[in-house]
């Protein structure tokens, strides 16, 4: 195996992928018994481990219903049918159920074999069409649509419908996520529901139904990442499958998993990721058209990492703000806000040395800053995690970031890394987004270079004056906002620069009529004095005494 990222907290090591890739070229038990110490320590003890933290991790509520796993080596089928080699470690549903002929049996699983980690769940049928009408057709229905729709899926999951004929021939539908996206249990349901044959030939009888929807980590990835974050990941992913391991449980005598249990399932799920937060929303509180804000996502999700740039009252930290909750919306991710300043320094994004007491003597401990804790907390997480830089020109920011700039310049490329002054190899997790907010008129403070431009890409905010008409129309609070904006267009056609216009921020107040003159006076008067400090007459075309009485004042 060419050389990799190794985690110094991963519990599988490169000898557990050349073990399992020797095993997987000669499959026999003389083979392993041979190597039954090594399989023992580099294969079976540390996907155990992962597994007893995984179900650890679980809540209550889930834990009722699986059962003590089972675990060994087998064989698996995967997409394509192709057979592969693994040890597997399997959750079952928990026998708490008079059982008197399965129709349908499901399990969470974990799988591990040559050079992959596969994880989630799969359910096998031998009455797909009793499936489908007693358990599927029930839970798609006007009452569950909106349950479902809640209940987000894991990012990046494959699918396979794979149905055994007896003439012993298959038909496969494969719905990878990037040709069929199911973001939630309801779009899925559907999917198998409307996909899958309904009336076939006579002569065809399908004997056996499997599906799969599960996550597959390449070895060069499973290496790169802790057990803390291992465990995370295959734990959100189980939680999200549950409803799925529920419904495809299915015995001729069990009605037990009604909707009723899938709803109590929900309010567990909702404490566990976060509410989802659509476009649609931020479009009608910030104004921007969802297509507009489709664009921006897909660029923070392709570049990593994106500057919100506008004059001052623009709105950008506002925008950072709701773009983050839809960035972390139906996951498990989280999102975090600092702010640099002339003095911040690498030390303090970074790591640096930190004198410290301790039983009495100062010692000088390296210690991780801000950026690195924030990618420590969001290497656990499976989903986006987003970091909001304010103001982040005001700082040094080539001294800020230092060797930061190496993994800046390619997020797509998963194996860079770098080495940090305390020896700990370093990268940013790939689930990381990059937010700043840079106000264009404070640009002489810290110039950002072309160098780093190239790093970022940059969203451009303008004063929106349609949203302050919106805002003030929504709350009806009675305010002349037609001779405002007539105002603020004269204000920045008098600037007659892009970079230093009035924003409408200062006016998105319920109180405006009140507010006004203080407003004014206090906040914007200052603005402007500093802009037009060598032309007082022009200055004086903008004193609230000369502007008032075109608002009714």
């Amino acid at each position: 195996m060419e050389k990799v990222f190794v985690h110094p907290e991963c519990p599988f090591s490169v000898e557990t992928f050349n073990l399992l890739a020797q095993f997987d070229e000669n499959s026999t038990s003389d083979f392993y018994m041979a190597h039954k110490k090594d399989f023992l320590k580099y294969v079976e003890e540390p996907l155990k481990y992962i597994s007893s933290q995984v179900e650890e991790q679980l809540p209550n509520f889930i834990k009722e219903y699986i059962n003590v796993k089972r675990e060994g080596f087998g064989s698996i089928n995967e997409i394509g049918n192709l057979e592969s080699t693994a040890y597997s470690i399997i959750f079952d549903l928990k026998d708490i159920i008079s059982t008197v002929h399965c129709i349908s049996r499901a399990q969470l699983m974990l799988n591990l074999e040559n050079q992959k980690l596969t994880f989630g769940f799969s359910s096998e049928s031998n009455d797909f069409e009793a499936v489908k009408e007693y358990r599927l057709l029930p839970y798609i229905d006007d009452d569950m649509i909106e349950l479902f729709k809640r209940s987000q899926l894991p990012k990046n999951y494959s699918f396979c419908l794979t149905q055994k004929a007896t003439d012993f021939k298959f038909t496969n539908w494969d719905f990878d996520s990037r040709m069929e996206p199911a973001k939630n249990v309801y779009e899925l349901l559907e999917n198998i529901f409307t996909e899958s044959p309904g009336i076939l030939p006579y002569e065809v009888n399908i004997e056996l139904t499997k599906i799969q929807v599960q996550i597959s980590l390449e070895s060069q990835k499973i290496l790169g990442y802790s057990a803390n974050c291992l465990i995370r990941k295959i734990g959100q992913t189980f939680k999200k499958l549950f409803p799925l391991f529920l419904i495809f449980n299915f015995y001729d005598d069990n009605n037990y998993f009604t909707p009723i249990i899938l709803s109590e399932y929900l309010s567990v799920y909702e404490k566990e990721f976060n509410p989802v937060y659509e476009l649609e929303e931020i479009s009608q509180t910030a104004g921007f058209q969802t297509t507009q804000l489709a664009q921006w996502i897909h660029t923070i999700n392709r570049k990593g990492q994106t500057i919100i740039q506008g004059p001052p009252g623009t709105g950008k930290t506002f925008l950072a703000q709701k773009l983050a909750q839809h960035l972390i919306g139906g996951g498990d991710g989280f999102s975090d806000t600092i702010q640099f300043h002339p003095a911040y320094t690498y030390e303090d994004f970074i790591q640096g040395i930190r004198p410290q007491s301790q039983d009495g003597q100062l010692t000088y401990p390296i210690v991780p800053g801000r950026f690195l804790e924030f990618c420590e907390k969001a290497e656990v997480c499976e989903d986006i995690c987003v970091l909001i830089i304010d103001e982040i020109n005001r700082a040094n920011l080539s001294q800020v970031l230092g060797e930061l700039m190496y993994l800046l310049d390619d997020r797509q490329d998963t194996k860079r890394f770098i080495t940090l002054a305390s020896g700990k190899q370093f990268r940013i997790p790939a689930n990381v987004r990059i937010i700043g907010t840079m106000n264009t008129a404070d640009r002489s403070i810290a110039l950002v270079d072309n160098a780093l431009r190239r790093r970022f890409a940059f969203i451009s905010l303008s004063p929106n004056y349609e949203l302050l008409q919106k805002y003030h129309q929504r709350e009806e609070t009675g305010f002349p906002v037609d001779q405002l904006t007539s105002i603020l267009e004269d204000v920045n056609r008098a600037i007659n620069n892009k970079h230093y216009e009035l924003g409408i921020s200062f006016f998105l107040t319920k109180t405006l009529a009140e507010d006004i003159p203080d407003i004014w006076q206090m906040e914007i008067e200052p603005y402007l004095e500093e802009y037009f400090f060598d032309n007082q007459a022009k200055m004086d075309e903008f004193l609230w005494d000369n502007i008032k009485t075109k608002l009714g004042y």
